[in-house]
């Protein structure tokens, strides 16, 4: 199995803890919460490119709306992923 780097919160400084607090700012589902305190996994496997990070959830931000609940939403990303064959 592969292994990505994540630097977590605390070790972040400069664009990176910058990201992290902007991500840190936006509205969350509770269940994205995790209880370790840290960032996400999904926000901190984009540690190693801060801008990356801004860009991937700009996009993913911009295309999330209110017009179906959040839990149809998750179904359906779910299922793109496994068509796509991108199991995380």
């Amino acid at each position: 199995m592969a292994y990505v780097r994540m630097i977590g919160r605390q070790e972040a400084d400069g664009d990176l803890l910058d990201a992290y607090l902007a991500m840190a700012a936006r509205p969350m589902p509770s269940v994205y919460v995790p209880s370790h305190g840290d960032a996400p996994g999904i926000i901190r496997a984009h540690s190693l490119d801060p801008e990356l990070l801004r860009r991937t959830f700009a996009v993913s931000g911009s295309l999330s709306n209110d017009a179906l609940p959040w839990r149809s939403r998750e179904l359906i990303n779910s299922v793109t992923s496994r068509e796509n064959e991108c199991f995380y």
